[in-house]
């Protein structure tokens, strides 16, 4: 169900006011024009596409040739998946911690609402050349704006649809609402006045210009505004699962599949997901040899390797110690740092290994404990030294509920190997995790090292700045 802003309630915040305080716009003077074209090219200013952010490979388009739910199928828990890509013929070295990108591209369903609701059906596959408009108020091309190409490539390749409205954009936007109770309505949402009905209605909402569009009816601005405005469509950063010392030529990815606003999935994650029921059916189809069913496929997905700047993947020196600190999907990175350890030690069977000890958590055991298998395995084979689990929805018979408890309970030994020369990763969500369990393993350190706070904190700087405490977060 798509949300809609109450237009008659926002005017009513607004019927004692005359004006409102509005941001300086400088619109962006862009001008489109289409031309008849025997090849549809695309180029862009300088005649280079925009670099892929952290990219160390060149784009592979890759296969995927097994997936798996690492979830129970139950309304109580997330979606969550791995899949494997096949990258074999690609430039790909990899290790574990490192991560790669997915190049997305937008539903066509989402471009179709667009270029319906600007009247473009006719012009959307046409060449057009992009230049600005020679006017004293001036402007620029965006760079991830390619000069010559077609409206649907740039929307559902370049352009970020679903990115939430900022002020000077709806403000844009409010200049071609011919409606004037929805002209009103935008200039109150950017306005200095509306700053709390920004918050609660553009940003808490992730309102976009798909659901602008479908609110204010009566606004049809130039595609040149869209251009303008809408920021670049970026790649997603995935952590790799495996290690690659076992078999080059896979990539593994564990993800959860995001429920937005709007009755929308994430744009890769949902796209993933598509992908995966698509080859589950048609492995039914197969079982069942219906030969008469079309079972084919051609699904790539483009990716790359990422470098890695924050040094996120395990020493060198094998017997330094490990803490190793992922709830949920934040596990998924440490799959990779144990299969690499485990295939080392196979190799070399008087290896000498530094103790590792694991936290993780998640809201129940029997619906989403990703990776139990292996883990259980990593501990078995000394892999792991202790494995340390909390389950959040668990009312009795779960002792830790949180990964802070856990931690807690466990600080003496914590403390022992921080002091003996451990290296901590934590991976999982920035907003509260993280934070969380800096905090956590500071109060260890106050509690059995008989420090103050300040050094404390001080002391897990330290350890930051040498490459001790390594954070993979996302939001």
């Amino acid at each position: 169900m798509v949300v809609k802003l109450i237009i008659p309630d926002i005017l009513g915040d607004t019927s004692s006011a005359s004006s409102f305080t509005l941001p300086t716009l400088k619109e962006n003077q862009l001008k489109l024009n289409y031309e008849s074209a025997d090849e549809k090219i695309t180029e862009y200013n300088g005649g280079k596409e925009p670099v892929l952010p952290f990219a160390a490979t060149d784009v592979f388009q890759a296969d995927i040739n097994d997936c798996r739910r690492l979830t129970a199928v139950d309304e109580g828990c997330k979606a969550v998946y791995e899949v494997t890509f096949d990258v074999t013929g690609s430039n790909f070295t990899f290790r574990p911690g490192d991560t790669i990108g997915i190049i997305p591209s937008n539903k066509s369903s989402e471009v179709d609402t667009i270029i319906d609701h600007l009247n473009l059906k006719s012009q959307a596959e046409l060449q057009y050349s992009l230049s600005v408009n020679n006017s004293p108020k001036g402007g620029k091309i965006p760079p991830h704006i390619p000069t010559k190409s077609t409206v649907r490539h740039v929307l559902t390749y370049c352009c970020d649809i679903r990115s939430v409205l900022k002020k000077l954009f709806l403000l844009a936007l409010s200049r071609h609402t011919k409606d004037e109770n929805e002209r009103r309505t935008l200039e109150y949402l950017c306005s200095k006045e509306g700053a709390n009905a920004y918050t609660t209605h553009i940003l808490n909402k992730y309102f976009c210009i798909l659901d602008l569009f479908t609110t204010f009816k009566s606004c049809q601005p130039p595609v040149e505004v869209l251009l303008a405005n809408l920021p670049r469509l970026l790649p997603r950063p995935y952590s790799i699962v495996n290690s690659g010392l076992s078999n080059p030529n896979v990539i593994k990815i564990c993800f959860s599949v995001n429920e937005l606003a709007n009755n929308r999935k994430g744009l890769v994650t949902g796209w993933l997901e598509i992908i995966i029921n698509r080859k589950s059916n048609i492995e039914d189809k197969l079982e069942s040899l219906n030969i008469n069913d079309d079972c084919s496929t051609n699904d790539k997905v483009p990716i790359y390797i990422r470098k890695n700047m924050s040094g996120f993947t395990p020493p060198e020196d094998l017997g330094i110690p490990l803490i190793l600190i992922g709830p949920g999907t934040g596990v998924a990175p440490f799959i990779g740092f144990l299969e690499e350890r485990q295939h080392l030690k196979c190799e070399q069977p008087g290896l000498k290994l530094g103790e590792v000890w694991l936290f993780f958590g998640c809201r129940n055991p029997k619906l989403d404990f990703i990776y139990e298998k292996e883990l259980n395995n990593f501990l078995e084979t000394g892999i792991i030294n202790k494995l340390n689990t909390s389950f959040s929805r668990i009312e009795n018979g779960s002792e830790n509920k949180y990964i802070q408890d856990s931690l807690m309970k466990n600080g003496e030994h914590l403390v022992k190997l921080i002091n003996s020369g451990a290296v901590i990763f934590v991976c999982g969500d920035v907003k509260n995790m993280a934070a969380q369990v800096k905090e956590t393993i500071v109060q260890c350190i106050v509690e059995h090292d008989s420090k103050t706070v300040q050094d404390a904190e001080k002391a897990l700087s330290d350890m930051q700045t040498g490459k001790r405490y390594l954070v993979d977060t996302w939001s």
